[in-house]
């Protein structure tokens, strides 16, 4: 997953306005595909960790031999619920981009959107537009919960119970109780991504008090366990701190890249369902 924000330019308006209007034609092919059927009654999942109108801001470093600040990302839950299939939905966005003096090295504009029903908090619909360097990607899947199915645009297929979207995931791990976790406990789920399931996770290392340009933060260390491929080296080359409060803020993120390091800081953050505590 690549954490940066999103510059819109005029040509970038333009796919974001011709991107809304495939994500309504997506939307009524839900309906007529799914009816009203109540994706809450798959399961109840306890959320305590966020709602509605949540905005959390990044910034992104990259490390070869020194930091250097290269771009943002921006994590944001709408201010109320959208209703898909019947279904009242949170609409979560991520888009981040690379700062414009890094682009002729290698230019960086995501977005990615999941739709998860609110009591389930599985998603039902996910769209995808990535533009990094001289790939772009573009894809969306609908989630059938109900009947363990996700339909793209390449074909339909069986998936297993609660299968989350890549972004959706972030945010159920969020959901999960640590309090009484073993050093080196894993939590599991199965993401989709790239037509195709991954079992995931995080595992929990304990608690830490990290410096940052906020203050000292109170954590939970985490190790998410991650998809091998082109990015990472290994499935457990990322170390994640969150906030060691009721909201489980991702505060920094640290990963070991083919070539160099990143690291993602959080910069600010607004609309939190319970107080920042974790902040010293």
């Amino acid at each position: 997953m690549v954490l940066e924000h999103l510059l819109l330019t005029r040509r970038n308006i333009v796919k974001l306005y011709m991107l809304k209007k495939i994500t309504l034609s997506i939307i009524a092919v839900l309906v007529s595909v799914f009816g009203a059927l109540a994706q809450s009654s798959v399961r109840v999942q306890e959320n305590t960790a966020f709602g509605y109108g949540e905005k959390i801001t990044y910034k992104i470093k990259y490390n070869l031999y020194f930091n250097v600040n290269v771009g943002e990302v921006n994590f944001t839950t709408e201010n109320k619920p959208e209703l898909i299939a019947g279904n009242e939905c949170m609409h979560i966005t991520g888009i981040g981009s690379t700062y414009g003096f890094y682009d002729p090295f290698y230019k960086v504009r995501d977005r990615y959107e999941t739709y998860i029903e609110q009591n389930s908090l599985l998603p039902m619909l996910f769209i995808r537009d990535v533009h990094e360097g001289k790939f772009s990607f573009g894809e969306y899947v609908i989630f059938n919960q109900a009947k363990n199915v996700a339909i793209s645009k390449k074909r339909t297929q069986k998936i297993p119970k609660f299968t989350q979207d890549v972004l959706s995931s972030i945010y159920y791990a969020r959901t999960l109780d640590y309090a009484d976790a073993k050093p080196g406990q894993a939590f599991l789920l199965t993401t989709f991504i790239d037509d195709s399931t991954y079992r995931v996770g995080v595992r929990y290392m304990g608690k830490q008090t990290i410096t940052t340009d906020l203050g000292d933060v109170k954590c939970l260390k985490l190790q998410p366990i991650l998809i091998v491929d082109r990015l990472f080296k290994s499935e457990d080359g990322m170390t994640l701190w969150v906030t060691d409060d009721a909201n489980h803020i991702p505060v920094r993120i640290e990963s070991g890249i083919s070539v160099g390091k990143i690291r993602a800081d959080l910069t600010s953050w607004s609309g939190l369902r319970n107080p920042m505590t974790a902040v010293k």
